[in-house]
């Protein structure tokens, strides 16, 4: 997804402005509506409001379409949540309240359409946008973002776009969805990543490469100030508090991505044509007392970090740096289950400590690497046995000697 933006004229400003405004309103409407079938087809959604949408908004007819299809995604979520909910706490009372009141959308967002209700123009360096608004066709507005955003603009397949409007710095952005046609390679390496509280990765390759990445003092010092100051916010309960704590949340949010970008990068970097193993981290949100424990400062330290970001952005690099695929495997297991002899147990890892001691064979490694070893492991037997699956078939008829003499067929004279 690439950002860029928009240097447009006051009077276009507010153009776009209204439009934001009327596709957020005639979301919430729809989602209100909706609350009693709670439908996620789309088709459904636009027989019944298409036309309601056109003429109590006067939005463009793409738009109008693109909202339908916006509320039926929002319900969808909406019903993957609640199923989870139910699945885990099926008498609660958030079960039950689940459904009392319609999602409402915040954000000033529009979805447009590429090549219907937006389009690009490249004149050299500059890329002009032409995009649609209630009244008129807003033409040549100048976009503005990296460089290597341009390059992919120019040379990719261009997605449907997202406008953002940000409300505190009075700034609508661009949000570009771009696929990029990339060579695929052969790995020259297998990487398995460990991700955790303490050590935010932990890394084993196949080139018996085995090491820990710490963040450095000072990101974890200003992850503290901002823990701090968030909760004075919150308990003064002020409307400028409030205010303060949005500017809060935006500011570390974009420290976090900034981290994140940074030590993955350098990752990727450091094992050229490596393919990344991760795990499979579904539930680590939905379960949050098995997969962390009942201590609430270690949940709170492991939920501070957006892990899926985090992997999702060791995975994008690779392919687009070295045209390598990353895995994703189940993480059962790994931190009890010992590389050596494959031995499982709890009494592997005292105390649910830092080392991990094998109570058969004795091997003995700090526990986030050994995690890492085996979710390494996981993906090479796995694609050890998808390539012996031809090889491991019963042959009956198969010679039982030198002399190629065959034994007769089962059940035969």
């Amino acid at each position: 997804m690439l950002k860029f933006k928009l240097d447009a004229a006051k009077e276009q400003k507010h153009k776009l402005l209204e439009t934001t405004k009327a596709y957020t309103d005639a979301v919430n409407f729809v989602l209100e509506q909706n609350l009693g079938d709670k439908t996620t087809n789309v088709k459904k959604l636009h027989h019944l409001y298409y036309n309601k949408i056109r003429s109590r908004f006067g939005l463009p007819a793409q738009l109008a379409i693109n909202i339908n299809r916006d509320a039926a995604a929002i319900y969808k979520t909406l019903w993957a949540q609640f199923k989870e909910l139910k699945r885990r706490k099926p008498e609660s009372k958030a079960v039950k309240k689940f459904w009392n009141k319609p999602p409402k959308r915040k954000s000033l967002i529009a979805k447009y359409t590429h090549n219907r209700t937006v389009s690009f123009k490249f004149n050299n360096s500059v890329v002009y946008v032409s995009i649609s608004s209630l009244e008129e066709r807003l033409k040549w507005i100048c976009i503005y973002g990296w460089n290597k955003h341009y390059e992919y603009l120019r040379s990719g397949k261009i997605g449907d776009p997202i406008l953002v409007y940000d409300k505190s710095s009075k700034t609508f952005f661009l949000y570009v969805p771009v696929t990029i046609e990339i060579e695929e390679h052969l790995p020259k390496e297998i990487v398995g990543v460990d991700v955790g509280e303490k050590h935010i990765m932990a890394v084993a390759s196949t080139t018996g490469k085995k090491y820990l990445v710490d963040l450095p003092a000072e990101v974890k010092r200003r992850k503290q100030r901002y823990h701090v100051l968030r909760s004075q916010l919150m308990s003064k309960g002020t409307r400028s508090a409030k205010r303060k704590l949005q500017q809060l949340s935006r500011r570390e949010k974009r420290f976090t991505e900034n981290v994140l970008h940074v030590v993955t990068k350098r990752l990727v970097l450091s094992h050229p044509q490596a393919k990344f193993v991760l795990e499979d981290l579904t539930k680590i949100r939905s379960n949050r007392i098995t997969y962390r424990g009942k201590d609430k400062e270690a949940r709170r330290q492991a939920e501070q970090w957006p892990f899926a970001s985090l992997q999702n952005k060791i995975a994008y690099k690779a392919m687009l740096y070295y045209g390598v695929q990353a895995a994703k495997v189940d993480p059962s297991y790994t931190s009890q289950t010992c590389p050596v002899c494959g031995y499982v147990s709890k009494d592997n890892r005292p105390s649910n400590g830092e080392r991990f001691v094998c109570q058969n064979c004795g091997y003995g490694e700090q526990a986030d690497i050994v995690g890492a070893i085996n979710i390494a492991l996981r993906v090479l037997s796995k694609t050890q046995e998808e390539n012996l699956k031809g090889l491991l078939v019963s042959q009956p008829n198969a010679p039982d000697s030198v002399g190629g003499a065959s034994s007769p067929p089962l059940g035969g004279e």
